[in-house]
């Protein structure tokens, strides 16, 4: 079963798959997603402290909740599929049959082509993309060709540290064995010693091999094909279990870095590989990622891939400034406190730009003056306003912009509202605009749009 629904939206009970509506396995999946949960910094930092995962919400009888997170969960061979609330056409809170996971797939391409806070391996996979409807075997796919580009760049060998009994002395020699169980025993040629050797059965070779077997009846006959040529490959490595904790701590050197995306996959799917979950073969997977920090980044970094060819410099989560310089208590001194961070700081010769993303749906600013009116006094919130406007103060800067995400079909507005804020130093200006985020078809009108406003955002003529 394949359910499909947005992010914030509550899934009843008596709507799950008729396999989870029991709470001992709500439990299960609960312990799943918490497992994911407390692995998730491998690949991004999504400012959430709280020890207890925040996926999903489960509310007892009345099913569970979906949260800012989207992506995909497998669990016990039923699925649920979580899309961007921004992939309602604009105000429009049908369900989600029209959607499939080649949507939620592609444009998790695009954004993480410029998102530079999640570390996903989304890099030249257009064919892998074509030839897949699920987003799991999109991984598994991307896993198989990192591996095959890596062994086809050389084998990896690794000093590994050995203690065996020696004919000769080698490296590191244990006298006190020698004199406590050697002599006495008549092996006065044998030397327990310690040294390095040089080898290709090494830790990460032996993770690689062991997540290609978790993964090889998991994926398509073209993939296993693959995964079998791999394994030939990996002959000499011995066959050793792995968990994902296997996967840290692992010091590569620079001429292997290419190495540490095959890791952080390697962990992926370790962690996400567990026995207690796989039913008929069906094994259990996770992949959910922050809507908010994927706005955020992609928005961020598509402006930096922009505006460097027209000589600006973007800077990402500034955060040099604070909003008290200096505490003092009695006679003494403490320092700062409450760092000001912006997300997006754009530097032109003559002009300093502050931007804000925020993820958080935003009606239209076309229509009636008062419909507009409405929509900038009652949607964006307030402390969002009180924070970029603190932020322009502190540097001087006259014109700050709040980011919100568009829906999809939506065509860019022509105007957009502006808020004055008076101060002693000179009136803020607020700017309130809508930007592109969802990609349809024509990927290349999205991209187009959005760098349009960008260039009119920072006064450059296309």
């Amino acid at each position: 079963m394949v359910i499909n629904r947005y992010e914030n939206s509550q899934i009843k009970f008596e709507s799950l798959p008729i396999s989870w509506q029991s709470q001992n396995v709500l439990d299960e999946l609960a312990d799943f997603l918490q497992q994911n949960w407390e692995q998730r910094s491998v690949f991004y930092e999504d400012g959430t402290i709280t020890s207890k995962q925040q996926f999903i919400a489960f509310i007892g009888q009345r099913g569970i909740k979906t949260k800012n997170y989207i992506g995909t969960i497998v669990f016990k061979g039923e699925q649920i599929n979580i899309f961007p609330k921004m992939f309602r056409e604009d105000t429009d809170y049908t369900e989600t049959e029209n959607l499939t996971q080649k949507h939620l797939m592609k444009n998790l391409v695009h954004w993480l082509e410029y998102c530079h806070k999640i570390e996903y391996p989304f890099i030249n996979i257009t064919t892998a993309l074509e030839d897949t409807e699920d987003l799991r075997e999109l991984f598994i796919t991307l896993y198989i060709g990192y591996v095959r580009s890596a062994l086809e760049r050389g084998a990896y060998y690794q000093y590994v540290e050995k203690t065996e009994d020696c004919t000769g002395i080698k490296g590191k020699f244990d006298i006190k064995d020698y004199y406590i169980n050697k002599i006495p025993n008549g092996q006065i040629n044998r030397f327990r010693c310690s040294y390095s050797k040089f080898e290709y059965d090494n830790k990460v070779n032996r993770i690689i091999k062991y997540t290609c077997k978790q993964i090889m009846n998991s994926t398509t006959s073209k993939n296993q094909k693959e995964i079998r040529k791999i394994l030939m490959r990996l002959d000499e490595v011995n066959d050793v279990p792995c968990s994902p904790h296997d996967c840290n701590n692992i010091r590569l050197s620079k001429m292997h870095r290419h190495y540490d995306i095959i890791l952080s996959m390697s962990k992926m799917f370790l962690l996400n590989r567990l026995s207690n979950y796989t039913v008929d073969n069906n094994e259990s997977f996770c992949f959910l990622f922050p809507t908010e920090l994927l706005f955020e980044g992609f928005i961020g970094g598509f402006m930096q891939d922009v505006l460097s060819e027209y000589g600006a410099k973007v800077k990402l989560q500034q955060s040099e400034m604070h909003l008290i310089e200096d505490v003092i208590y009695g006679e003494r001194s403490l320092g700062a406190a409450f760092t000001m961070r912006h997300d997006i700081l754009v530097e032109t010769k003559n002009k300093i730009f502050i931007l804000d993303t925020k993820y958080k749906q935003v009606s239209r600013f076309e229509g009636n003056d008062e419909e507009v009116m409405r929509v900038v006094r009652e949607e964006p919130k307030q402390t969002d306003i009180y924070q970029v406007c603190e932020y322009a103060r502190k540097r001087g800067i006259q014109d700050a912009y709040l980011l919100y995400p568009m829906y999809r079909y939506e065509d860019r507005e022509t105007i957009f509202p502006v808020g004055i804020s008076p101060s002693p130093s000179g009136d803020i200006r607020i700017h309130f605009i809508r930007v592109p985020f969802v990609f349809e078809e024509d990927s290349e009108k999205m991209k187009e749009q959005l760098k349009s406003i960008i260039l009119d955002i920072i006064g450059i003529d296309a």
